[in-house]
C-alpha cells in the first residue's frame, strides 16, 4: 500500500509538472498569425503590412496572414482586434488614422490604451494631387479655386488622418474644400483619375503609380522626395507642421510580453533585410523602424495633440 501511495504521488507530481510546464514550453507561434488591415486592399497600409508579413513568415517559420476588414473609417477592423484574444495570434495594422486620430475625432469602442504597440514599420509623406488634365497646375492655383468654393477633395473617412491633416493644411492656407470620402487612399486615387473629384490627399504607395504613369499631377508634399525633385513642400507655402502617415503593428492590450518581444525581434530582422528595405522604397514608403518606450512616448504626445485639436473643433 505504501509503494502504491508513493507511485500515485509520483504520477500526480509528474502530471502537475507537465501541466505547469506545458504553456511555458509552447513555442510561439504554433499556428497562423492573422494581421487585420482595417482598410481595403491596395492602400498604403495594406501594401506595407503585406511586405512585412511576407518577411515575417520566413523568420517565424509559419503563416502570417493579412486580412482586410474595412469599414467605419478603420473602426470595424480595429475594434475587432481590440476585442480579440490576447495571445499574439490576432494583430492590427496600426497607423496615425485608426489609433491616434479616429479615437479622438469620433466615438470608438477602443482607444490608444486598448493595445500593446509592437513596431512601427514605415512613414509616408502626405501629398495633394489633381488629375493630369486639371486646370490647377500649382498648389497656388488649387488654393485660389478652393477659396472660391470650387474644389472637391478625396480622402478616406471623415475622422481619418487624411481628412484631419488636410483640414489643418487648409486652415493654415485659408481655404476650404468639400471632402469626398472613400474607404482607402487607393479608392480616392481611382476617383481622382476617373475625373470624379478635383483633388485628393494621398500617400506615395497609393499615388506613385498614377503620377509615374502621367494620370495624376502631384502639387505639393510634406517633404522632399528624390522621385519628385521639383515638387514643393507645404513648408514652402508657409504651412507649419509635419504631415505624414505611418504604418505599424499593434497587439491587443494584455498580450504577453514574451510574445511582443518575439514579434519585435523577428521584425527587427525583417526590416534590416536590404531586399525588404528596397521593396518599401520601391513603393514610396520610408523605412522608419521603431519600438520601445521612446516611440510610445512620441505617440502619446501626438495622441494628446489630436485630442486637443478635436476639442477645439467641437467648440
Amino acid at each position: 500500500m505504501k509503494k502504491f501511495a508513493q507511485s500515485l504521488l509520483g504520477i500526480t507530481a509528474a502530471i502537475a509538472v507537465t501541466l505547469t510546464a506545458g504553456p511555458a514550453l509552447a513555442e510561439y507561434p504554433e499556428k497562423p498569425i492573422n494581421v487585420i488591415v482595417p482598410w481595403g486592399a491596395g492602400g498604403d497600409s495594406d501594401l506595407t503590412t503585406r511586405l512585412w508579413a511576407d518577411a515575417m513568415e520566413g523568420i517565424l517559420g509559419g503563416p502570417v496572414v493579412v486580412i482586410n476588414k474595412a469599414g467605419g473609417g478603420g473602426v470595424i477592423g480595429t475594434t475587432f482586434v481590440a476585442n480579440s484574444a490576447k495571445d499574439g495570434y490576432t494583430l492590427i495594422n496600426a497607423g496615425l488614422s485608426n489609433v491616434l486620430v479616429t479615437p479622438n475625432f469620433s466615438k470608438t469602442p477602443y482607444d490608444f490604451g486598448s493595445f500593446e504597440p509592437v513596431v512601427k514599420l514605415s512613414s509616408v509623406p502626405l501629398g495633394i494631387l489633381v488629375p493630369a488634365d486639371s486646370p490647377y497646375k500649382t498648389f497656388d492655383d488649387l488654393i485660389a479655386a478652393a477659396k472660391a468654393g470650387k474644389v472637391t477633395q478625396g480622402s478616406w473617412g471623415a475622422a481619418s488622418s487624411g481628412t484631419v491633416l488636410a483640414n489643418i493644411i487648409a486652415d493654415q492656407a485659408g481655404y476650404t474644400v468639400k471632402f469626398v470620402h472613400g474607404n482607402t487612399t487607393a479608392e480616392s486615387m481611382v476617383a481622382l483619375i476617373g475625373g470624379h473629384i478635383d483633388s485628393a490627399v494621398s500617400f506615395p504607395p497609393a499615388f506613385g503609380p498614377h503620377v509615374k504613369s502621367g494620370r495624376a499631377r502631384l502639387l505639393v508634399l510634406n517633404q522632399k522626395m528624390d522621385e519628385y525633385p521639383n515638387v514643393p513642400t507645404f513648408a514652402d507655402y508657409g504651412i507649419k507642421g509635419s504631415f505624414e502617415g505611418w504604418s505599424g503593428v499593434f497587439a491587443p492590450k494584455g498580450t504577453p510580453a514574451d510574445v511582443i518581444q518575439k514579434l519585435v525581434t523577428a521584425s527587427t530582422q525583417a526590416m534590416e533585410d536590404p531586399k525588404v528595405r528596397q521593396a518599401f522604397a520601391n513603393m514610396g514608403a520610408n523605412v522608419d523602424f521603431r519600438h520601445g518606450d521612446a516611440w510610445v512616448k512620441d505617440m502619446l504626445e501626438t495622441y494628446d495633440i489630436m485630442k486637443d485639436a478635436a476639442a477645439k473643433m467641437k467648440q
